[in-house]
């Protein structure tokens, strides 16, 4: 925003009292000219009167646009003591001196000086008549732009006391609404930034600016009461999440127990040996979900505690992708590798970032296409450390216009329509929560079959130590 400085209006007032002077001089000089017939002066004298004249009127516009202001908003008219002083008196004033100017004006005109006496004395009175005019003029304006031009008039005031108005003197209805939507507006950045228990106190606010204060105040308290009702249900279903867990924990261990010491009995029967079987299964699958849902209710309500440090970030893909060569031989998947040499690293915590990028090995393990690429790749964009791992899915993935994969991370979804698989449906969740805890950022792209999901972090800043 522009402003208007004290510079800038000093330097508009004295081009404008200079051109005054240098205008109204020059005419006197022509007349002086003309008189004693010295025309060939006439010609530049004239040209040069009517090009400070015009400088005077631009310095002027000038004036009357920054005078009270600070900038070209004019959010705030600034007020000086002179403005105080009632209008109309201050016209008498400034009228008295103005005639008593020009009839100094009109003496000199009289006397017979020489042209340097003339063009002194011409401008003296010139500038004394100019400064007078200026502070009459810009109070005027301040007045006009504070929409006090009439109220601040003794012709106001007396019609005011006749008329029996016994409101107090208040400020300037610019000024007034000025700092009212400048506290509108202060009230509503805070709402915005996610204070919700700020409040306006809608006595000081007057006409519209009232009622805005009004629904803010009630656009505050109902946010604040939805915020609120989200973190007790976000709470409530979280408790009920863990406590339920914890419940099958102790049977389901008893059923897993059970089902090992059954598996150890010499037992020949083929079909119990089938159901045994079965049994060990599905208790096993039942057990992982329910350490899945505890560790998805710890990470979605923060209840988990992070040991950041700096991670080579190279050094943990190669371990994990080693762990599950024989997963993915064993569907017939290659895995091509793109890690740079030397190392990167961020700033995260290493077992966290461990078992996010894991749930993204397995969920490749589980669902790529057999005897396809499964493509893994650490680059280095800008500041940031971007693990890139790409794959073709054997089903269809999520719904039609899910480009960005958002079906994909939330809880219980998987990219298959159907529930026959032995995945749970939590570790993409699981690996997203996880990375944006850790300050990264977790993305998935859906392009037909292609699966395509991405962790990135900023990399760490080292010292020479670290880095030796």
């Amino acid at each position: 925003m522009k402003e208007y400085t004290f510079g800038k209006k000093a330097a508009g007032t004295v081009l404008h009292q200079l051109g005054m002077v240098l205008a109204v001089t020059g005419l006197f000089a022509m007349d002086y000219f003309i008189k004693n017939g010295m025309m060939q002066f006439v010609r530049m004298y004239t040209i040069a009167a009517i090009s400070f004249l015009v400088s005077a009127f631009v310095a002027l516009a000038f004036l009357t646009s920054a005078c009270g202001v600070r900038d070209q908003a004019g959010t705030e008219i600034k007020i000086h003591w002179i403005d105080q002083i009632y209008g109309d008196l201050l016209a008498i004033f400034f009228i008295s001196i103005t005639m008593g100017l020009v009839a100094v004006m009109r003496k000199i005109t009289l006397i017979n000086f020489s042209l340097a006496g003339l063009m002194v004395s011409t401008g003296c009175v010139t500038y004394l008549a100019d400064a007078v005019f200026l502070i009459f003029y810009l109070s005027v304006v301040r007045r006009a732009k504070a929409d006090m031009l009439w109220k601040q008039t003794l012709i106001y005031q007396v019609v005011r006391l006749l008329s029996g108005w016994n409101k107090t003197r208040e400020l300037p209805a610019v000024t007034r609404k000025s700092r009212e939507r400048r506290e509108l507006q202060k009230v509503l950045e805070q709402i915005a930034e996610g204070s919700m228990d700020v409040l306006l106190d809608v006595d000081r606010f007057h006409g519209r600016e009232r009622d805005m204060a009004i629904c803010i105040n009630s656009i505050g308290i109902g946010l604040s009461h939805a915020v609120e009702e989200s973190i007790r249900n976000e709470k409530m279903k979280a408790d009920l999440i863990t406590n339920v867990s914890h419940d099958i924990k102790t049977p389901l261990t008893s059923i897993v127990n059970y089902v090992d010491l059954l598996k150890r009995e010499n037992l020949e029967n083929e079909r119990a040996r089938d159901y045994i079987r079965i049994l060990d299964e599905k208790s096993q699958r039942l057990k992982q979900l329910t350490e899945d849902l505890v560790e998805a209710s710890k990470i979605s309500s923060g209840n988990i505690k992070l040991e950041m440090q700096n991670i080579d970030f190279v050094e943990l893909l190669y371990q994990t992708g080693g762990e599950f060569n024989e997963r993915f031989e064993a569907r017939d998947l290659t895995i091509v590798t793109k890690i740079p040499n030397q190392p990167v690293f961020i700033y995260a915590d290493g077992r966290q970032l461990y078992r996010a990028i894991e749930n993204l090995y397995t969920n490749a393990a589980k669902y790529a296409l057999e005897k396809t690429r499964v493509y893994v790749e650490l680059s280095v964009e800008e500041e940031n450390a971007v693990f890139t791992m790409k794959n073709v899915s054997k089903n269809p993935l999520g719904s039609e216009g899910d480009k960005d994969g958002d079906e994909l991370t939330e809880r219980f979804v998987r990219g298959e329509e159907s529930r026959t698989t032995e995945g749970s449906g939590l570790g993409l969740s699981i690996a997203k929560n996880l990375t944006t805890l850790m300050g990264g950022k977790f993305k998935i792209i859906v392009d037909g079959d292609l699966f395509i999901a991405t962790i990135s972090f900023k990399m760490a800043c080292l010292d020479d130590k670290q880095k030796l």
